[in-house]
C-alpha cells in the first residue's frame, strides 16, 4: 500500500500533537484509577471477595482506553477531518481508500493498546495488584476490544453529522459504556435486571474477556460471538457508510 508509512506517521504526529486526545486514550485511565486507589485503597474487602480496591476494578480500567478510542477519537478525527475537506483532497488523489483506513487504524489501535497497557501497569506497579494469569490473553483480550470499537467508531463517524454532534453524543456515550466495563461499579454486586441490560454492551463483553484472562479462566464463549458479531456487521456499516465529504 502506497503512502501507508507516510500516512501512519502523519496521523501519529497529529495524534501527540492534539493534547486533549492524548490525555483522555494514554493518560484519563491511569489518573482516574490513581486518584481512586489514593482515596480507597487496596486492603482486601468482604464486598470484594476478600480483594482489594484496585484488585477488582483494575480489568475494567484496561478497557477505558478502548472505549474512548471507538466512540470519541475516531469519530471526531474523521469529523474534523471531513470539515476541514482534507479528506475530500485526499481522495482526488492516487490515495487509495483503503490504505487511508489501514493508516489510520494502525494509529488508532496503537494509541489504544498504549492506554490500556500504562493503566495495567499503573495499578501492578503502583498498587501492588498481581500480574495477570494469562498476561498475552489479556493484551489478545484487549486487541480484540479494540477492533470492535474500531468498527463501531467508523460507523459512528459516518452517522454523526458534524464534530460538536460527534463531540455532544459522544461524550454521553462514552459514560454509559464505561459504566458497563465495571471499572467503577463491579458488575457482580448489580441486580440481575442491570446485569442483563448491561449485555447489550460490546464493552461488557470486552471486559469480561479480559476478566476471564486475567483469572487464568477460557473466554466466554458468549462474550466472542457477540464481539465477533459486531466486528462484522460495524465493519459492512462502517464501509457502507464511509463519506470523504460532508454531503454524500
Amino acid at each position: 500500500m502506497r503512502g501507508y508509512p507516510a500516512l501512519v506517521s502523519a496521523f501519529f504526529k497529529s495524534q501527540v500533537r492534539e493534547p486533549v486526545s492524548f490525555f483522555f486514550v494514554i493518560i484519563f485511565s491511569p489518573a482516574v484509577l490513581t486518584i481512586l486507589a489514593l482515596i480507597f485503597g487496596n486492603d482486601p474487602a468482604p464486598q470484594f471477595g476478600m480483594r482489594g480496591f484496585v484488585d477488582q476494578m483494575l480489568p475494567g480500567f484496561t478497557v477505558i482506553s478502548v472505549v474512548i478510542v471507538g466512540v470519541m477519537l475516531v469519530p471526531q478525527n474523521q469529523l474534523l477531518l471531513r470539515a476541514s475537506g482534507a479528506l475530500t483532497r485526499l481522495r482526488i488523489t492516487p490515495l487509495k481508500p483503503r490504505t487511508y483506513v489501514a493508516a489510520d487504524l494502525t494509529v488508532q489501535f496503537c494509541f489504544g493498546m498504549v492506554g490500556a497497557v500504562t493503566a495495567l501497569l499503573v495499578g501492578i506497579l503502583g498498587f501492588g495488584v498481581d500480574w495477570p494469569k494469562q498476561p498475552l490473553g489479556v493484551l489478545v483480550a484487549v486487541a480484540f476490544g479494540l477492533l470492535t470499537m474500531l468498527a463501531i467508531g467508523y460507523t459512528l463517524a459516518a452517522l454523526y453529522p458534524n464534530p460538536a454532534a460527534a463531540t455532544g453524543i459522544g461524550n454521553g456515550l462514552m459514560v454509559i459504556l464505561m459504566m458497563t466495563s465495571g471499572a467503577f461499579i463491579p458488575t457482580a454486586v448489580l441486580s440481575d435486571g442491570v446485569q442483563a441490560a448491561f449485555k447489550f454492551s460490546p464493552v461488557y463483553h470486552i471486559a469480561a474477556l479480559v476478566d476471564a484472562s486475567w483469572n487464568g479462566s477460557a473466554w466466554p464463549w458468549g462474550s466472542v460471538v457477540v464481539l465477533a458479531g459486531v466486528v462484522v456487521v460495524f465493519t459492512a456499516l462502517g464501509t457502507l457508510l464511509f463519506k470523504w465529504d460532508r454531503a454524500r
